[in-house]
């Protein structure tokens, strides 16, 4: 799943080449994957591409906007008469002739431009919203771990309500947003603490660990342009460089670059978690 260092990443890439340009038709090849009047939003001009959490916004005139979430497999896809630009689930859709089987929307653009959200598996959606709706939908989210408003002691206060493995803390959207599975194992090897723990048992010494590496892997996950798990070429090198760089995720079997000890694997909430059976106890 993209998380918050791919979607931030697919947003400025997009800002750049989306906005000013007016959304000339709103073709929908997938009724699940849309919610709202296309019709409504035709002949409107991107004013700006923003990110709240892993949601990308399309702001547009007169209380109008376009919400988007990739989910799983949601791509957005950039096309226009010189270049193709991709971000999202890494699958072959990023090279390969568009539409794909796997457009579920496709918005013609000015100048010649066309936007496609494709997704494999059709968990993502676009939805035409109001200000207040955006808003309503922005409420379920946590502030963005990388916020200033996420301190030592808003951790410490929602750590101190639930006796969850604090690897399932840091990724509650409800907490903090932003620290998918990938970021949550580095972010907690870096830390040194075993993702296992109880929230509420950790010491704020730990609290205080874990806030510190978290903001560390996902700005440096911003700075890499997100990971690129899969081995798809990427398109006019969108496709991050963090899977050089990861600390534990993915690497079990493999020395632990904090002590070196071994890295390992185990199921936490249904997800793979990746630590150091050393140094993380």
């Amino acid at each position: 799943m993209p998380e918050l260092p791919e979607v931030e990443t697919i947003v400025r890439r997009l800002a750049s080449l989306i906005k000013g340009k007016s959304i000339n038709k709103i073709s929908v090849l997938r009724e699940k994957s849309f919610a709202g009047d296309p019709e409504k939003i035709a002949g409107m001009p991107i004013v700006a591409v923003s990110r709240r959490a892993k949601l990308i916004r399309l702001h547009l005139p007169e209380n109008h906007n376009l919400l988007v979430h990739l989910k799983m497999t949601g791509q957005l896809i950039y096309l226009d008469e010189t270049q193709k630009i991709g971000g999202g689930h890494p699958t072959a859709d990023w090279v390969q002739a568009l539409p794909s089987s796997h457009t579920r929307i496709v918005f013609d653009l000015s100048d010649k431009a066309t936007l496609y959200f494709n997704d494999m598996r059709v968990f993502g959606w676009v939805r035409a919203l109001d200000d207040e709706q955006v808003q309503l939908e922005f409420d379920k989210y946590g502030p963005d771990i990388v916020d200033d408003s996420v301190t030592l002691e808003y951790l410490l206060e929602k750590f101190s309500r639930t006796a969850r493995p604090v690897k399932l803390a840091i990724m509650d959207n409800a907490i903090v947003s932003g620290v998918g599975n990938i970021y949550a194992s580095d972010a907690l090897n870096l830390a040194q603490i075993n993702p296992a723990k109880p929230a509420k048992d950790l010491a704020p010494e730990e609290v205080q660990k874990l806030l510190t590496s978290s903001k560390f892997v996902i700005n440096l996950g911003i700075e890499s342009g997100g990971a690129t798990i899969d081995n798809y070429k990427h398109v006019d090198g969108f496709s991050g460089s963090y899977q050089d760089k990861v600390l534990a995720y993915g690497r079990e079997g493999e020395e632990c670059q904090q002590c070196g000890g071994t890295i390992v694997r185990a199921k936490i909430g249904g997800r793979s978690a990746f630590f150091c059976r050393d140094c993380q106890v």
